[in-house]
């Protein structure tokens, strides 16, 4: 992780090949975002971007922690990534 100013840039890192869980299991993107749930879906709502890159096929198991988070939370997820698109927050490369 690594954050510039107070709250301008914050960079999470998941490394499957060099970063575990806890119990042992390697540490994909989408334990990193259910880990920081509330946080993430606090500054996309305040307008923060987010940016996935990587390979394309990791975005089934991100997708589907974010819709976990989303609907704990009590929000649609298909209806606030839709909303994070069109303002140009949702980047995947």
């Amino acid at each position: 992780q690594m954050q510039a100013g107070s709250n301008q840039l914050r960079i999470d890192y998941a490394i499957s090949r060099e970063q575990y869980n806890p119990d042992g299991s390697k540490r994909y993107v989408q334990h990193v975002l259910a880990e920081n749930a509330s946080v993430l879906l606090e500054k996309l709502q305040a307008g923060a971007s987010i940016y996935f890159c990587g390979l394309k096929g990791m975005m089934p198991g991100i997708l589907e922690s974010l819709e976990k988070v989303c609907s704990a939370q009590g929000l649609d997820f298909a209806q606030k990534q839709k909303e994070w698109k069109d303002n140009h927050q949702w980047h995947v490369e």
